[in-house]
């Protein structure tokens, strides 16, 4: 059951959302600036593995949610909290409050995770249209990756804006991105999807526990689906934690925090880079593109925490640009994969798994960084290990997903 909507508008209503929302200014410097208000890289690990714990039980719930309440309806609840998370952010006196805001936006970014890929592709499907879903994707993820490029550059403004500045301009521009997705339409192509409406409080629960026991039926039975899923778990681990532990590295190696736009600025173009040669790449075995791309990813990983500050930058812009070629082609292989009215909650698995993942991943590195007295030995560890996920795959045949 195919429902038309103004697909034209419904994109730009996504991309006005991306670019707004992709001016993280915050991510360019939150890190140094709890390292200058005497927080150590323990404690912003577990502020980090905070984001992750919220994550792990709350990804699949919030897809779910998004499958049965509506996408829209989700992804609006989530621009709200996101908003609320940058200004409780601005004024946080202590490490809890910290840890509080932190989980509020990891709560946030799970109603967005699973639900904003399965409205778009669902968008695209009412049209008939889906097999453009990963010029689409590509699209999106380059207009975030540019806006977030310049957004990287607020760490010019650190001496005017200071850290409430910071989070206060990005509460504004997150309401912005808010605004835009309330212009959207809701996608509708299945019957379950048309009745949404007309469920009642009552018949909730036992809808929640229908579309759990028909998700779990679809990952028992679409191997290629769980593969997926634990394959960009495992690959996506070093891509926040170069970019969050570099920032202190480089500080470490005598840079100012004024300077810290930089290897961000870069680290963003190398992900639009890495997006148009995603796109242009016909992929015809997704085992032989995760073994190349997980080689590529842990020599990146290794050079961020062993080698000098411009080999440590060159590393992550390996490491960003590499995981969007693989993360493009997995996106879509996932969405061909799966059905319309289980999308966002199996998607949301895939976020899940990630942060399953991330977890432990975020603490050990910083807490190996302040072992050794230097932040990069905690990602020359995860380096190594992302390395050997490719080499495993080495000595296997490769299969056709």
């Amino acid at each position: 059951m195919d429902h038309k909507l103004n697909l034209k508008k419904q994109l730009a209503c996504i991309y006005t959302s991306d670019f707004f929302s992709g001016l993280r200014i915050t991510d360019a410097v939150w890190v140094a600036l709890l390292a200058a208000r005497g927080f150590s890289l323990w404690e912003i690990g577990l502020a980090e593995s905070v984001y992750h714990i919220v994550s792990l039980f709350c990804e699949v719930p919030s897809g779910m949610a998004a499958d049965l309440l509506g996408r829209r309806k989700t992804l609006l609840s989530g621009g709200v909290l996101t908003v609320t998370c940058n200004l409780l952010m601005a004024f946080a006196p202590n490490l809890f409050t910290i840890c509080l805001a932190m989980g509020l936006n990891a709560l946030a970014m799970t109603m967005f995770s699973g639900t904003f890929t399965a409205l778009v592709y669902d968008s695209l499907k009412t049209e008939g249209r889906e097999d453009e879903y990963i010029q689409v994707s590509a699209n999106s993820s380059q207009i975030s990756m540019l806006a977030n490029a310049i957004g990287s550059l607020a760490s010019l403004l650190k001496r005017f804006l200071g850290f409430a500045g910071f989070y206060l301009l990005s509460a504004a521009f997150e309401g912005v991105s808010t605004a835009a997705l309330a212009l959207m339409e809701e996608p509708i192509v299945t019957k379950a999807q048309a009745s949404r409406g007309k469920q009642t409080l009552r018949a909730l629960p036992g809808q929640f526990t229908k579309l759990a026991r028909n998700s779990l039926s679809i990952l028992r039975t679409t191997p290629l689906a769980a593969k997926l899923i634990a394959s960009s778990a495992l690959i996506s681990v070093p891509s926040y934690l170069t970019k969050m532990f570099l920032q202190q590295r480089l500080v470490e190696l005598g840079w100012p925090t004024e300077l810290l736009f930089l290897p961000l600025l870069l680290g963003g173009l190398a992900c639009v880079a890495g997006t148009e040669i995603g796109r242009r790449v016909r992929c015809c075995s997704m085992r032989r593109l995760y073994t190349a791309c997980a080689l590529l990813c842990g020599v990146g990983t290794l050079l961020v925490g062993t080698a000098p500050a411009w080999g440590g930058i060159l590393g992550m812009m390996l490491v960003q640009g590499v995981l969007e070629v693989y993360l493009l082609h997995e996106s879509q292989k996932l969405n061909d994969a799966i059905p319309s009215d289980q999308r966002a909650t199996l998607i949301s698995v895939d976020g899940m798994a990630y942060s399953l993942l991330m977890i432990p991943a975020s603490p050990l590195v910083g807490a190996v960084g302040d072992a050794f007295g230097q932040a990069g030995a905690g990602l020359a560890l995860l380096g190594g290990i992302i390395v050997l996920s490719g080499v495993a795959l080495l000595g296997k045949k490769p299969q056709e997903s």
